[in-house]
């Protein structure tokens, strides 16, 4: 299993063994990222709406040559000058191996990352985001029948859906920070890695309305108003100590971290 498997396996040990993780398998899975997708357009190895394909694959196999390209050098390129990645998408984990490099030796940033993730497995809120903006467009719709100024159908549903990302972006961050502060990390923690990654990625310090998160200041703002309410004490003494398991794929490179049936 390579390095950056045992990582994340050894990092989510230590957040699930303070927090319930739920009761359903999740995956995680490494890519290359986002400057191997950006160096495949542009040497003509896809179109714009292909080149996700070069962004997923895995930094752990041989690939053959593409129209003269060495992609195992891209990959290699890549991992040296792409930064900070990581998402969820359906229910999967994943993150990209320039990530590790990034974060260093010192993993605490890389947990609250996770933990982001993680809290967008585990709450489905793909879903609540899905019901919410059904909901939304229902109530506009009988006054956009009345106004023939309003906004089309289409402009009101992406509008609305950016604001309902955000507002799950800010809710990651929040559990995350849950997470971290019940797995026994400085309660600021995960503020300051939210100041690294701004300081690494260049952030935006303002929340923009055509963005899928919130700048730097909102979701500080966000952050620092619940670690000021938190209660640990409170929540370990509610939490219940549960077993997992770890399986890990080589073929596919997929490790799958998966909670263990609950005796009661």
């Amino acid at each position: 299993m390579p390095k950056e498997y045992k990582t994340i396996k050894k990092l989510v040990d230590k957040i699930a063994s303070k927090n319930y993780l739920g009761d359903k398998e999740i995956p995680f899975f490494i890519g290359s990222g986002r400057y191997m997708e950006i160096r495949a357009k542009e040497l003509g190895l896809c179109e714009e709406d292909d080149c996700w394909y070069y962004n997923n694959l895995s930094p752990y196999k041989n690939y053959k040559n593409v129209e003269g390209i060495n992609l195992n050098e891209l990959i290699k390129q890549s991992y040296l000058f792409n930064g900070i990645e990581a998402y969820a998408w359906r229910g999967i984990v994943w993150l990209s191996q320039s990530t590790f490099r990034t974060y260093g030796k010192d993993k605490k940033f890389l947990n609250c990352t996770i933990g982001h993730e993680l809290s967008h497995v585990i709450f489905d809120d793909h879903i609540e985001q899905s019901i919410k903006l059904s909901n939304s467009l229902k109530e506009i719709e009988n006054q956009n029948k009345k106004d023939s100024s309003s906004k089309t159908q289409k402009e009101v549903k992406e509008n609305i859906r950016l604001k309902l990302s955000r507002e799950s972006e800010k809710i990651a961050d929040i559990n995350a920070a849950k997470m971290i502060i019940n797995a026994g990390y400085p309660k600021e923690t995960c503020i300051d890695e939210l100041i690294f990654l701004t300081q690494s990625s260049k952030l935006d310090a303002d929340t923009e309305t055509d963005s899928t998160h919130p700048g730097f200041i909102e979701r500080i703002a966000s952050l620092e108003e619940f670690i000021d309410k938190y209660d640990l004490n409170k929540e370990i003494t509610e939490f219940k100590p549960y077993k997992w398991t770890w399986s890990y794929d080589s073929t596919s490179k997929l490790l799958k971290f998966k909670p263990e049936p609950s005796d009661n």
